[in-house]
């Protein structure tokens, strides 16, 4: 009897569970009885009595149903008054689908089920972005349930060739993930590569999105992010457009996007809804913030300690008279003041809002000015610890942001061993890591490697929509033909 859909099973394997429901049923009209297994606050009980009591009880015709399987065909050819209604015959798809929130009725002699999906669950109403506001645009943002998630970006993509894939990962969570492309554009090398990747998770839980990023990167020892999340639906259709994959998991309330490039980790959704001239300078402003937060505290640090003859002259001086009186190298209030802003971070995401804020102003304004006047720092190494802080949020994606200021207190260490020449060691180092990284069989860099103009168009500057005519060739296996005419969208 073990692992067969029987009612007496069943009923043994969840005895000790209150919230499972193996109710026994019997149909008047013909004196079959049949079972009904569910779980209680999953399901939709007004829809059940509608969809599945109603027609048991009520229903004139099932008189005529003499024999269980004769019931099964009545209610899947139209009986049954719910049009997501399908036969099962698998035990552990039955086990699956009724833990998901559907409802079954098993047929003890026939060994099957019909299963209702009539799923219900708490959710968050659709709000804006925490992370990507933007003042033009959609304010729509993704919510912890998949299939919500999976219709609205329907809704923005209403194409057949929209292919929404359902996977398992988790060996006892059963997390549900769905696998979304646009069939003739994506490449489909990389979408089976992704599948596969999935497929090929063991591990019993999937509680945190941690726990999907690391398999599905391929470089497993960097810092910098290769997966690339998004709250905002539009945002997911776009990059689909383009022939990129994404994946949606139940639970978490954004969307992975694959294969991810290190441009696409500094553009915002502002962008694109300015005008160019405004989207191309507010990229620049990101890029230069990002050398700030990289390169200012290692900068400092080697010019103070090592080569001071190469700053002007007034401030050299200015800086080794705010020196005097305080008692520790450049490196150390540098690299100490690194450390503190880290633990203000942590500490104002810990606490509640009210007491963080308050914790900041105390933190950044008392404490540093406090510091400063007893000689602990001095005001330039504040001055630069801070602009390069505030630099480093500057950066659209957070989990770039937090490999940028790792890399910074790494560059900075590196400074204070070896001054200019350790520098140089630590530029040549990131170089030669982000050229190496390879993201399913794109660089990672790309397009900054690439030697078609019309690729680095949407790099550091944002040209006008008008030049995005073709899709990138390291992405979209074919279909390339992005904007024009029909005729040029059916050649492509």
């Amino acid at each position: 009897m073990e692992n067969r859909i029987n009612s007496s099973w069943i009923t043994s394997l969840f005895e000790k569970s209150q919230d499972v429901v193996v109710r026994q049923i019997k149909i008047n009209q013909n004196n079959i009885t049949v079972y009904l297994f569910c779980v209680d606050g999953l399901i939709n009980q007004a829809l059940f009595d509608e969809a599945v009591f109603r027609s048991l009880k009520f229903d004139p015709y099932l008189s005529h149903c003499v024999t269980e399987r004769a019931m099964m065909d009545y209610l899947l050819e139209g009986g049954a008054y719910h049009v997501f209604t399908s036969e099962e015959a698998d035990y552990q798809k039955l086990l699956k689908s009724v833990l998901s929130g559907m409802v079954a009725l098993i047929f003890d002699s026939e060994e099957k089920a019909i299963v209702y999906d009539i799923r219900m669950f708490e959710k968050r109403s659709i709000q804006e972005p925490s992370e990507e506001n933007v003042m033009k645009g959609s304010k729509e943002s993704f919510i912890e349930v998949m299939r919500m998630n999976t219709a609205l970006i329907r809704r923005r993509i209403r194409s057949e060739h929209l292919v929404v894939e359902s996977l398992t990962a988790g060996r006892v969570s059963k997390t549900d993930m769905s696998l979304v492309y646009i069939s003739n554009i994506a490449d489909m090398n990389t979408v089976n590569k992704i599948r596969e990747k999935i497929n090929s998770i063991e591990i019993d839980n999937v509680s945190t999105p941690a726990f999907i990023e690391e398999f599905l990167i391929e470089n497993k020892h960097s810092i910098f992010p290769q997966i690339m999340y998004t709250q905002r639906p539009d945002r997911v259709s776009a990059n689909l457009s383009d022939g990129r994959v994404a994946l949606v998991v139940d639970g978490i309330p954004f969307v992975y996007i694959l294969p991810c490039q290190l441009p696409m980790l500094m553009q915002s959704p502002d962008d694109y809804a300015n005008h160019f001239f405004i989207g191309s300078s507010l990229r620049i402003i990101r890029y230069l913030s990002m050398i700030v937060t990289l390169f200012l505290p290692a900068f400092y640090i080697a010019a103070t300690t090592y080569q001071s003859q190469m700053l002007p002259v007034q401030l050299a001086l200015s800086t080794q008279a705010a020196k005097q009186n305080v008692p520790f190298s450049s490196a150390s209030e540098v690299l100490g003041l690194l450390i503190s802003f880290e633990i203000l971070i942590e500490a104002g995401l810990r606490l509640p809002k009210a007491v963080g804020t308050a914790m900041s102003i105390l933190g950044g304004l008392v404490v540093g000015q406090s510091a400063v006047a007893a000689n602990l720092v001095s005001p330039a190494v504040v001055v630069i610890v801070s602009l390069a802080g505030i630099s480093g949020f500057i950066m659209p994606n957070q989990d770039l942001s937090s490999g940028i200021r790792l890399t910074r207190f790494l560059l900075a260490v590196l400074a204070a061993l070896a001054g200019f020449f350790g520098l140089a060691i630590g530029l040549i180092l990131i170089i030669t890591h982000l050229c190496s990284l390879n993201n399913y069989n794109t660089a990672y860099i790309w397009p900054f490697v690439d030697v078609e103009e019309r690729n680095i168009k949407d790099t550091l500057f944002r040209f006008p929509i008008r030049y995005f005519k073709k899709r990138p060739d390291e992405v979209a296996a074919q279909n390339k033909i992005k904007q024009g005419t029909k005729k040029d969208g059916q050649e492509g």
